[in-house]
């Protein structure tokens, strides 16, 4: 995965995280939810519509953003927040 794609998925996953709360052990939803919006905007900015987040509902994190799914597994259970 591109690296600066991957980073802007890790952002919108962890802007979903803090939207809904922090709930444990939601982060692969939260990512893979990131990762269909992501698909979605590419494909609206490919295809020459406007890209409109606010629409989505989403919000950029301003916070660190969480890590993907594959790099939390080797920092233990349960470290979804940071």
């Amino acid at each position: 995965m591109d690296n600066d794609r991957e980073e802007l998925i890790r952002r919108r996953a962890y802007a979903i995280w803090e939207r809904e709360g922090r709930p444990e052990g939601q982060d692969l939803r939260h990512w893979e939810q990131a990762s269909r919006e992501m698909q979605k905007e590419e494909n609206r900015s490919s295809s020459g519509e406007k890209q409109d987040l606010e629409t989505e509902g989403t919000t950029h994190a301003t916070s660190t953003p969480a890590s993907p799914p594959s790099e939390r597994k080797s920092q233990g259970a349960g470290s979804t927040e940071q």
